[in-house]
């Protein structure tokens, strides 16, 4: 049978010296795997623009051929070739990504990726440009750039968002020249042009250090804010308050409030829904005890005659009026299923970015507690992600895709229930995005109940098949125990058994 055939591009910016090629092209010659051929290194005529072959030379007895691009002055390690063919061969991928070391004064430093995610491909090229690509995409990428320059990172913002099977290796398999600073006309050139190709009415800004995107004058789709409460007035009050602002942004959407009220029903506080607001607000008195926060919601989205909700907790304040366009923009995007935001906590920090299968042993939020444009070893906490789920404290969905879904699993009764519909969404071959713009304040401690054990059984049955399979938007190479992104320790104990263990779930 004959091998997988690489055509190794190996690029540059024109600030490359023939040293950093010789290092590149020595690390090949001294693969374990041989079946290569290196085409011609193509540079730009200035810095800030790396270019690669529009059309690579690939002879016709390649067989199963891929495209493997790297930067000039990359080594790659030993076997990384070798192990790069075993996943695109027999797994039949698409394409490959894998681990990095970067290198600069103070020594090695981990890179670590995750898998296929072209909504982070509009905040920066998270594959470092290093890639295995089938040639057939590469060559229908390539083509769609018309007067593009090819870069690899617009050679993969032109690959189908559904791309499939791809897969990463979360193994250092290259060691990369030290990081040059993105030049940001160039990114955001490079950005624009793929959204026009996408036909997404929106162009790339640069806002307080978060690459974003800004959607332009577009007729907007009816949304409902459905808003579960136990009458808490103190935060209730607030957060109405707060969206007044959102409500008058010109151009912005438009929407009502469907409050679903689990408190006591008083003159009191039906007063308190008497307050003109500057959007209509409808309250639905809700008696049902203990709260059930999945079935009140699936009682407030039913209530909606809107074409999206926006699921939204009490104890959240609204801090940046564009909140709203931002997530109903995303949740309009093709093959989106849930779409949630960063939620600060009082202090300024990240309460949530999204949510990923097997933190804390169960599900958890990477990234909690840091501050917004942090870099971590993991890629910016400012980054557009695609996740397998985010919290329901604030989600953006159609209507219908939710129903179709059948809302939350009131098998659980407080938590997991988020989760599980992102899982849901996922399994209809959906892609769910978390936001990078920290447009709320999310006061969780405040109210927040511990999860029934019945919540937690149903939660790692649920779970299971990325719990044991991973979570592709995550690394393997993460610690399960840490928000903060640092690497697993050798001696970690499983935290997923553990979890498990506790609650008396076999498996």
């Amino acid at each position: 049978m004959n091998r997988l055939h690489f055509a190794v591009v190996v690029y540059g910016d024109g600030s490359d010296s023939r040293a950093d090629s010789e290092v590149t092209i020595r690390s090949l010659i001294d693969q374990t795997y041989g079946n290569w051929t290196l085409l011609e290194s193509w540079a730009s005529d200035g810095p800030g623009s790396p270019t690669v072959p529009r059309e690579p030379t690939v002879p016709a007895d390649f067989v199963a051929a891929h495209v493997l691009v790297v930067p000039r002055g990359a080594r790659l390690h030993r076997t990384a070739l070798e192990r790069i063919a075993e996943v695109a061969s027999v797994e039949g991928c698409r394409l490959v990504t894998w681990d990095a070391l970067t290198r600069d004064d103070d020594g090695q430093h981990d890179v670590l990726g995750f898998g296929w995610s072209p909504e982070t491909l509009l905040s920066f090229d998270y594959t470092r440009g290093c890639f295995a690509l089938c040639i057939d995409d590469y060559r229908a990428a390539v083509a769609a750039l018309d007067e593009c320059a090819a870069t690899p990172w617009s050679v993969l913002l032109r690959l189908p968002a559904d791309l499939a099977p791809a897969r990463h290796l979360a193994e250092p398999l290259v060691t990369l020249p030290p990081d040059r600073p993105v030049d940001e006309e160039v990114a955001t050139a490079t950005v624009d042009a793929a959204l026009r190709w996408r036909g997404v009415q929106a162009s790339s800004v640069v806002t307080d250090g978060i690459r974003r995107l800004a959607w332009e004058a577009i007729s907007w789709p009816s949304v409902s804010i459905v808003i579960p409460t136990r009458h808490n007035e103190a935060m209730l009050g607030p957060l109405l308050d707060s969206l007044e602002a959102s409500a008058l942004l010109p151009g912005g959407p438009r929407f009502d409030v469907i409050v679903v009220d689990n408190g006591a029903r008083t003159p009191e506080a039906e007063d308190f829904y008497t307050h003109e607001w500057a959007f209509p607000v409808s309250v639905t008195w809700w008696d049902e005890v203990p709260f059930h926060y999945g079935r009140v919601n699936n009682a407030a989205v039913a209530l909606s005659g809107s074409e999206y909700v926006l699921l939204l907790n009490d104890d959240t304040k609204v801090i940046d009026s564009g909140w709203l366009a931002e997530m109903l923009g995303l949740a309009m995007l093709p093959g989106v299923g849930v779409v949630g935001t960063a939620l600060l906590t009082q202090d300024g920090r990240l309460q949530h970015a999204g949510v990923w299968l097997g933190l804390g042993g169960y599900a958890g939020h990477q990234f909690a507690g840091m501050h917004p444009r942090t870099e971590t070893i993991f890629g910016s906490t400012s980054w557009y992600r695609n996740v397998l789920a985010v919290t329901a404290a604030c989600l953006c969905i159609r209507k219908e895709l939710f129903e179709s879904l059948g809302g939350f699993d009131e098998d659980m009764i407080l938590a997991g229930s988020d989760v599980t519909l992102g899982l849901d969404c996922v399994a209809r071959g959906l892609r769910n995005i978390c936001s990078p713009l920290p447009g709320l304040h999310h006061y969780e401690s405040i109210t927040r109940s511990s999860a029934p054990l019945n919540d937690q059984i149903v939660s790692l049955l649920r779970y299971q098949p990325w719990h044991d399979g991973g979570d592709p938007y995550r690394n393997d190479r993460l610690s399960r125990r840490e928000s903060i992104p640092v690497l697993a320790s050798a001696d970690e104990p499983d935290l997923v058994a553990v979890s498990r263990a506790r609650a008396g779930v076999v498996l």
